[in-house]
């Protein structure tokens, strides 16, 4: 899981979460091309299988103060 907060106003841009559909290629499975880009939005969980391929893409804080920029709590449920 991904949870999201930062100050309000938004003063950064970027930092959204991409996650790639899979594809079986030659028995193996396999990142595709399309995906779903989702925006960071302040005080919000996402909750998605570890195993999807994923990416975070940059975040720009043209103040570049701390407090200004996104910040994420993340973390994994599993069971034995």
């Amino acid at each position: 899981y991904i949870y999201y907060f930062y100050q309000q106003p938004k003063k950064f841009s970027g930092g959204e979460l991409v996650l790639y559909d899979g594809k079986i290629d030659n028995n193996y499975y396999t990142q595709a091309n399309s995906f779903k880009k989702i925006a960071p939005i302040n005080n919000t969980i996402i909750f998605f299988p570890s195993r999807y391929w994923h990416e975070v893409l940059p975040v720009n804080c043209p103040s570049k103060t701390f407090a200004d920029s996104r910040f994420t709590i993340n973390g994994w449920i599993w069971r034995n």
